[in-house]
C-alpha cells in the first residue's frame, strides 16, 4: 500500500491576494427534527494531535478582545475599536494580521472625519471641531499604515491605504499645495502600476484609487494637464491589460486615450464591448433610444478613432459610458478596483487563535476515529451512487447507476434493510446524475394533494433526476406512491420535448433557480460548447439562456459546479472547476438572467480538479471553497464585508501522496465541524476542517475491503442522527452505516414549499436557501443542496434559533426549535406598499397601505414594466382617527423588502352629513380612470345587490351586502400567488329606480366595490411569462347581459381598475353601459381579489360635503422595527399591530442611502422632486393642524390623504431593485432612467443629496454573534 501520510501547505505564509467581486411569500413548513443521541464529553489524551496552549486563559482574553475589535470596526465605531487594535498591537507587533487591521480602522476614522468635515448637515461650529481633529487622526493612520507596511510581505494594502489617507490631507491644503500633492501621489501611483507591484494581482486597488486622484485633478473645463492626460491614459492601458477582465478599467482606457487622441483607444473599447456580452439583451432595450445596437455603438467609436475623427469618438464613448455606468457589471468592477477598507480586513490571526484554543472551547473535536459497518446492496457494475429519498416518507433511500446506463432504486426499509424499489435501462451511458424537483407542482398524482393523502411534514412533489452523459441530458420522472401497481412504471424517461434534446457530452450538472422565480434551472457544462444554462418554463421544459457561456470550452471543461449566492447579494452564482489548468472560476449572476465567466486568478490552480463545495468552513459568516483533485485539497477563506464584496482572504493546501477519484464533505461526528473524506492509496482517509485549515488525515475503519472506492454519497441511512455513507467500492453498492459510539446532538432540516396554496415563490425543495443555526455563543450556517440538511451541534441539548433566508430573500427565524414537530410560517408578503397608521385616541391603528398605483421598475412579463402613477387619493374613515392636543397624527411605515420615496403629502377633511358616505376615485389604473374626484353617496341613492352569485353559483348575496369583512373568495384554488382560474361574481340588483329606468335618463350610476388583493411580484410575473401553460393575470373588467352573446355577456369596461393592496373601495361609472331594464353585471378576473361588499348608487344630484385642507405642522423620519401581523383567515388580509414590534432587521440590505433621521418637513410640502427615502424598518411620523371650522350638528368627518411617491420592490426581478437608487422624479419617461435620463437623474440625486445620509447595515442583517 502507498504511504497515504498527507503533506500538509500553506500558501503563502501571509494570506493570498484578496480578490473581491460585485455582489407575500409561499407557505414554507419546516420540519426541523432534534434527536438527542448520548453524549459524552470526551477529555483528550497527552497523545492527540492537538494540545490545549499553555496559557490558555491570555489565548482567551486576547481572542475576546481580538473579536470585539473586529466586530467594533465592522460596525464603524471606530473609536472603541482603535482601543482594541492598539491594545492588540501592543501585545503582538509583529503580527502583520492585527497591523493591518489597525491601519484598517484607523483609515476608516480619516475617512469619517473627513465626510463629517464636508458634510452640508453639519453647522459651521460642528465642521471646525471635526477638522480640527483630522491631523492626529492622519498621523495617526500614517504611523499605522507604516507599522503594517514593516511586517508584512504585501506591500500593496499599505499603499493604497496611505494613498487614500494623503488623499483626505490633500483636501485639506491650500489648492496649490492640493495640486502638488495630487501629482504626487499620481505620481507614486503609475510607478507602482507600471513597476514590478503592478504584476501582483493585488495591484487592481491601485487601480482604483489612481482613477480617484485624477478625478480630483482633473479641471471641470479644460480637464486633465495634457503631461498628466499623457501618463494617466498610458498607464490606464497598463492596467486594463494587467486586468483584462475588468470593464471599469477598460472603459476608462478608453476615454483617456481618446482624449489623448491615442489609436490604443480601439483597442480598449473593444473590450469593453465583449466585457458586456453577458448583459447585452438588457443593454440593447437601455440604448434603444440612442437608435442604435451597443455593436453598432461601439463600431461607430472604434470607426472614428482609426478615422482620426477624435470629436466623433468622444462624443461616441460619451455615450457607451453612460449607457454602461450604471450596470451591475461596472458597478462589480469598480467596487475590485475600489473596495471598501472593511473589504480588506484580515482574519487570519482570528483563525488562528480559534484553532489554538481548539482544545478547550465547548465545541469539541472528535477524538474517536470514525467507524463504519458495511452492508452491499447487491447492485453490481455500479458507477454512480446517491441518496434520496424518492417515496418522501423522510427516509434516506438510494439509487444507483450502471456503467451501461441502468438505475435502480433501493428502498429504506428501516432496520438496516433494503429492497430494490424499482429499475430503468436508459438508451445511454451515463456519466452522472443528479436530483431535483423540476415541475412547480407534484406531477405524478395531481389529486394527492387535494385528497389530503400526504402529510403535512413531508415533502409532496417527487424528485427528477437529472442523468447526463456524452450522449446528452435524460430526465428520469419518478413515481414513489407507496402502492403502485408494477414497480416497472417507478422510473420513466419523460418522453416529451424538454428543450434539452440538443445537448451533448456533458461533465457536470447543478440545478438552481437563477432568475429566483421559484423553479429549478439547469446549467450543464459540456466538453465543446462551455457551460450552458437552461431556464426552467416551470413544467420541466427549458429554453437556453442567450449567451451562454463558453468562458469554460476550448478543451479545459469544467468538471465540476456549486451553485450558491457567494457573495451575499441574494442572486445565485456557481463555482467551477477545470481538470487541465486547475483553474477555480465563477459564473457570476447579474440578475434578469445575465451571467458573467471567469477565472478566479487569486486561487492558485488545483491540479485535476473535480470536486468543489461551497460552505462557511471557519464560520465567520462568509462563504469559503473547498476544492480537490486528485491528490490536491485546497480551503478557500474567505470574507464578505457587504453585499456583493465576496473576497479571497487565505488559501490552505493538503496534498496526498497517492491519487483519489472520490470526495465527500460531511460532520461525520455531529461536532459541529465539517470532515472531508476521500478514498486514498485503497482506503478512505479523513480530515476534520476549520478555522485551522485541515486536521490530520486519518483512516476511516470499516469491515469492508476499500480496494477502489470511486464515489462517495451521503445521508442518515439508520436514521440515527449520525451522517453515513453510501459508496461504490469495486463496482458494488455498498451503506456504510456510521458506528461513531460517542456522537454529539444534532439538527436535520427539513424546508417545504407548500404546493396547497400554488404560491410558486420559492421551489418545493427550498434549493438554495441558506440555513443558520446558532447554539450557545456558535454560528454554523449551510446552502439547501438536497431536501435535508444536517447540522451537528456538539453538547448543546437544544439550538437558539434556525434562520432561513431563501432564495428569495425571505426571511424566516425559528426559535428554540422543538421537537419533532412542524412549524408552519403564515403566508406573508416580500414586498407591497408601504403602511399607513394613524392615532385613534389610544394607539396608532393600522389603516391601509399606500401608492399601490407607483410601483417602479416592476416588470409585468420579461421586459415590459409596469406604468406608475405617482399621485393617490386615499379616503380614510374618520372613525379610525382622533385629534391629540389639536392634531392627527399619522405613521408610514416601510416593514417590507422594498424602498418608498415620498415627495409630497397632504390631508383634507372631507365634512358631510351622517347619513352621506364618501368615497375618492382611487383604483390602481392609469390617471383616465382615476381622475381626482370625491363622491358623495346619500342613503337613499345607494342600492344592496338582490342577488350575488359567485362563480360556481353559490349565493354570496349576504357576504356582499355591507361591508363587513365577511370576504367571498370566487376561486377555488389558484395557480401562482396572485394568478387564479378566471372566477366572477354576478351582482342583480334589482329595477332601478325612478327615472333611472328609463333608457334616456341622465341619472349618474355608479358600481362601488370593496375587496383586496394578493399580489403577484416581478419573479412571478416572470415565471408566469415564461410558462406556456399560464395565461397572464386577467385585471377586473365589467360584463353586462348580452342575449347575442354565446355566454350571455358582454365585456362592457375591458378594465375597471381594482382596488390597491389591504381593503379598499373603488367607484365605477357604469352610467354608459348598464342596461336600464337589466341592472345585472358580472365582474370578472384571474387575479387573486377578495370582495367584501357591492353596491349600485343612483345619483341625480351629489350629496353635500365641505372640504378643509389641513396644515402639515410637523414631519421627521425615524426608526420603527417589524410589526407584527394579524390574519383572521386566509380569505382576509394580512394587518398590523403598530405597537407589537420587533427590532431585529428582517431584510438582506440595498445598496445606497436613505433619508437621515430627523425633521423632514420640507421635503413633504410640495411636487418638488426633493423627497424622503425610507427603507425596511423606517417611519415617516406626521402631525397635520385640526380645521377651523368645527362639524355642524348631524355631520361626521372623514378625511382624505394625497401622496406623491412610488414604491420599489427589491424582488430579484425588479428592475434596480437591489439598490436604492436611481430616483424618480416627476418627469420621469421611464425606470430606471435611459441613458436620454442620465443627467436629469443625477440632477436629483444632487438637489437630495444633503439629507441622503443613512445606509442599510450589511452586518446587522448577516450577523456573526
Amino acid at each position: 500500500m502507498n504511504d497515504p501520510t498527507p503533506s500538509k501547505s500553506q500558501k503563502p505564509e501571509t494570506r493570498q491576494p484578496r480578490w473581491s467581486f460585485g455582489w407575500g411569500v409561499a407557505a414554507i413548513v419546516v420540519a426541523v427534527l432534534l434527536a438527542i443521541t448520548a453524549w459524552i464529553l470526551l477529555r483528550r489524551g497527552e497523545d492527540e494531535a492537538r494540545q490545549a496552549p499553555a496559557d490558555a486563559s491570555a489565548t482567551v482574553a486576547q481572542l475576546e478582545v481580538l473579536r470585539s475589535a473586529l466586530a467594533a470596526t465592522e460596525n464603524l465605531d471606530l473609536r472603541s475599536a482603535d482601543e482594541s487594535w492598539s491594545t492588540l498591537h501592543q501585545q503582538s507587533p509583529e503580527d502583520a494580521s492585527i497591523a493591518l487591521d489597525r491601519a484598517i480602522n484607523r483609515v476608516l476614522l480619516v475617512d469619517d472625519l473627513a465626510a463629517q468635515a464636508n458634510n452640508p448637515a453639519l453647522d459651521a461650529e460642528a465642521k471646525t471641531s471635526v477638522r480640527s481633529q483630522l491631523p492626529k487622526a492622519i498621523a495617526a493612520a500614517r504611523d499605522s499604515v507604516d507599522d503594517a507596511a514593516r511586517v508584512t510581505e504585501d506591500q500593496v494594502t499599505p499603499l493604497w491605504l496611505q494613498t487614500r489617507v494623503d488623499l483626505h490631507e490633500a483636501a485639506l491644503l491650500p489648492a496649490s499645495m492640493t495640486k502638488s500633492l495630487r501629482r504626487e501621489i499620481m505620481q507614486r501611483l503609475v510607478a507602482a502600476v507600471q513597476g514590478e507591484m503592478g504584476e501582483d494581482p493585488r495591484s487592481m486597488i491601485l487601480g482604483g484609487s489612481l482613477i480617484e486622484v485624477l478625478l480630483q485633478m482633473e479641471d471641470p473645463i479644460d480637464g486633465l494637464p495634457e503631461d498628466v492626460r499623457s501618463t494617466a491614459s498610458r498607464t490606464l492601458a497598463t492596467l486594463s491589460d494587467q486586468h483584462p477582465d475588468n470593464l471599469f478599467f477598460a472603459l476608462r482606457a478608453a476615454r483617456l486615450n481618446i482624449e489623448s487622441q491615442q489609436q490604443q483607444a480601439a483597442k480598449y473599447a473593444q473590450r469593453s464591448a465583449e466585457l458586456t456580452r453577458a448583459i447585452e439583451p438588457s443593454l440593447a432595450r437601455d440604448i434603444r433610444a440612442l437608435g442604435v445596437t451597443p455593436t453598432e455603438l461601439v463600431g461607430q467609436i472604434t470607426s472614428a478613432i482609426d478615422a482620426g475623427q477624435w470629436p466623433d469618438a468622444d462624443a461616441s464613448m460619451m455615450q457607451w459610458f453612460n449607457v454602461l455606468n450604471g450596470t451591475e457589471l461596472v458597478k462589480t468592477d469598480r467596487r475590485r478596483a475600489s473596495p471598501h477598507p472593511l473589504d480588506r480586513l484580515s482574519f487570519d490571526t482570528l483563525r488562528r487563535l480559534s484553532a489554538d484554543l481548539e482544545a478547550v472551547s465547548p465545541i469539541q473535536e472528535g477524538s474517536e476515529q470514525a467507524t463504519f459497518s458495511v452492508r452491499p446492496l447487491g447492485s453490481e457494475d455500479v458507477s454512480i451512487i446517491q441518496s434520496i429519498d424518492f417515496d418522501l416518507d423522510m427516509d434516506a433511500d438510494i439509487i444507483t447507476l450502471t456503467s451501461a446506463g441502468r438505475l435502480q432504486l433501493w428502498q429504506n426499509d428501516g432496520g438496516d434493510s433494503w429492497s430494490a424499489a424499482g429499475e430503468l435501462a436508459l438508451d445511454m451511458e451515463a456519466t452522472g446524475m443528479i436530483a431535483a424537483d423540476m415541475f412547480v407542482v407534484d406531477s405524478s398524482s395531481p389529486q394527492r394533494l387535494r385528497s389530503g393523502e400526504s402529510t403535512a411534514g413531508r415533502h409532496d412533489t417527487f424528485l427528477n433526476l437529472v442523468v447526463y452523459g456524452d450522449a446528452g441530458v435524460r430526465i428520469v420522472r419518478i413515481d414513489g406512491r407507496e402502492n403502485l401497481d408494477d414497480q416497472e412504471d417507478r422510473l420513466a424517461v419523460v418522453s416529451e420535448e424538454t428543450g434539452l434534446e440538443e445537448v451533448r457530452s456533458v461533465t457536470a450538472a447543478v440545478a438552481g433557480d437563477l432568475e429566483a422565480d421559484g423553479d429549478l434551472d439547469l446549467v450543464l457544462a459540456t466538453e465543446e460548447d462551455g457551460v450552458r444554462m437552461f431556464c426552467n418554463r416551470g413544467n420541466r421544459t427549458f429554453f437556453e439562456l442567450p449567451g451562454s457561456s463558453d468562458r469554460f470550452a476550448g478543451g479545459d471543461p469544467v468538471t465540476a459546479m456549486a451553485i450558491a449566492d457567494i457573495d451575499r447579494d441574494l442572486d445565485l452564482d456557481i463555482i467551477t472547476t477545470q481538470a487541465a489548468s486547475g483553474q477555480v472560476g465563477i459564473l457570476e449572476n447579474l440578475l434578469h438572467l445575465q451571467f458573467r465567466a471567469r477565472a478566479i486568478p487569486e486561487i492558485p490552480p488545483v491540479p485535476g480538479a473535480f470536486f468543489v463545495a461551497v460552505e462557511d468552513v471557519d464560520a465567520n459568516v462568509s462563504w469559503d471553497l473547498i476544492v480537490s483533485g486528485p491528490t490536491d485539497n485546497t480551503i478557500v477563506y474567505s470574507q464578505t464585508a457587504d453585499a456583493g464584496a465576496w473576497t479571497v482572504d487565505r488559501v490552505e493546501s493538503s496534498a496526498t501522496q497517492s491519487p483519489a477519484e472520490a470526495i465527500a464533505v460531511a460532520d461525520i461526528d455531529n461536532d459541529s465541524w465539517l470532515e472531508i473524506i476521500r478514498c486514498t492509496a485503497g482506503e478512505l482517509m479523513m480530515s476534520r476542517i476549520g478555522p485551522w485549515g485541515f486536521g490530520d488525515w486519518t483512516p476511516v475503519v470499516s469491515d469492508s475491503d476499500q480496494a477502489d472506492v470511486s464515489t462517495i454519497a451521503t445521508g442518515d441511512f439508520s436514521g440515527d442522527g449520525t451522517i453515513d455513507l453510501a459508496v461504490v467500492n469495486n463496482a458494488q453498492a455498498e451503506v456504510w452505516e456510521n458506528r461513531i459510539e460517542n456522537a454529539a446532538h444534532f439538527l436535520d432540516v427539513r424546508f417545504k414549499g407548500i404546493d396547497d396554496n400554488a404560491s410558486g415563490r420559492v421551489n418545493h425543495f427550498a434549493i438554495g436557501s441558506v440555513l443558520e443555526a446558532r447554539f450557545g455563543p456558535h454560528y454554523r450556517a449551510r446552502i439547501v443542496t438536497t431536501p435535508s440538511t444536517h447540522f451537528g451541534i456538539d453538547g448543546f441539548e437544544q439550538a437558539d434559533s434556525i434562520r432561513a433566508i431563501l432564495p428569495n430573500g425571505l426571511t424566516q427565524t425559528i426559535r428554540n426549535p422543538p421537537v419533532d414537530m412542524l412549524v408552519e410560517e403564515e403566508q406573508t408578503l416580500k414586498g407591497s406598499c408601504p403602511y399607513l397608521y394613524a392615532f385613534d385616541g389610544e394607539r396608532f391603528r393600522f389603516v391601509t397601505d399606500c401608492l399601490w398605483a407607483a410601483p417602479l421598475g416592476l416588470q409585468v412579463a420579461d421586459g415590459i414594466v409596469a406604468k406608475d402613477r405617482p399621485w393617490e387619493y386615499l379616503k380614510i374613515d374618520g372613525r379610525e382617527i382622533r385629534p391629540r392636543d389639536g392634531r392627527y397624527e399619522f405613521r408610514i411605515t416601510e416593514e417590507l423588502w422594498e424602498v418608498a420615496y415620498f415627495d409630497e403629502v397632504k390631508l383634507t377633511a372631507i365634512d358631510h352629513p351622517a347619513n352621506v358616505e364618501v368615497w375618492t376615485n382611487e383604483k390602481v389604473g392609469p390617471g383616465q380612470i382615476a381622475t381626482p374626484t370625491i363622491f358623495a353617496f346619500a342613503d337613499t341613492q345607494r342600492i344592496a345587490p338582490t342577488l350575488a352569485v359567485d362563480t360556481e353559483g353559490r349565493d354570496v348575496t349576504e357576504k356582499l351586502g355591507a361591508a363587513d369583512r365577511e370576504f367571498v373568495q370566487g376561486f377555488d384554488r389558484r395557480l401562482r400567488q396572485g394568478l387564479c382560474p378566471p372566477h366572477w361574481i354576478d351582482l342583480d340588483f334589482g329595477d332601478l329606480p325612478g327615472d333611472a329606468a328609463e333608457p334616456a335618463s341622465q341619472d349618474k350610476v355608479y358600481l362601488v366595490l370593496t375587496g383586496w388583493i394578493m399580489p403577484t411580484d416581478t419573479s412571478l410575473n416572470i415565471q408566469i411569462d415564461q410558462n406556456p401553460e399560464l395565461s397572464a393575470i386577467e385585471f377586473p373588467s365589467l360584463w353586462v347581459p348580452d342575449t347575442e352573446s354565446p355566454e350571455g355577456w358582454r365585456n362592457a369596461i375591458p378594465f375597471i381598475g381594482f382596488p390597491g393592496g389591504k381593503t379598499k373601495t373603488i367607484v365605477v361609472d357604469v352610467s354608459d353601459v348598464i342596461s336600464r331594464d337589466d341592472s345585472r353585471v358580472r365582474i370578472r378576473t384571474s387575479a387573486q381579489i377578495y370582495w367584501d361588499a357591492a353596491e349600485l348608487v343612483v345619483q341625480e344630484t351629489a350629496a353635500e360635503y365641505i372640504e378643509q385642507p389641513l396644515a402639515l405642522e410637523s414631519a421627521s423620519v425615524g426608526f420603527h422595527g417589524f410589526s407584527s401581523a394579524v390574519r383572521a383567515d386566509p380569505t382576509h388580509p394580512e394587518t398590523y399591530r403598530y405597537d407589537d414590534v420587533s427590532e431585529q432587521p428582517r431584510w438582506p440590505p440595498l445598496r445606497g442611502k436613505v433619508t437621515r433621521f430627523g425633521d423632514c418637513l420640507e421635503l413633504l410640502r410640495d411636487w418638488d422632486d426633493e423627497m424622503v427615502v425610507i427603507g425596511a424598518g423606517d417611519e415617516i411620523r406626521l402631525k397635520f393642524a385640526e380645521p377651523d371650522q368645527a362639524l355642524p350638528e348631524g355631520w361626521v368627518r372623514d378625511f382624505v390623504m394625497h401622496n406623491v411617491g412610488w414604491d420599489k420592490d427589491a424582488d430579484l426581478n425588479t428592475l434596480a431593485g437591489q439598490q436604492i437608487g436611481p430616483l424618480p422624479y416627476r418627469e420621469m419617461k421611464s425606470y430606471p432612467p435611459g441613458p436620454d435620463g442620465a443627467a436629469q437623474s443625477e440632477a436629483r440625486y444632487q438637489i437630495n443629496a444633503d439629507h441622503l445620509q443613512r445606509t442599510q447595515s450589511f452586518r446587522e442583517f448577516w450577523a456573526r454573534e
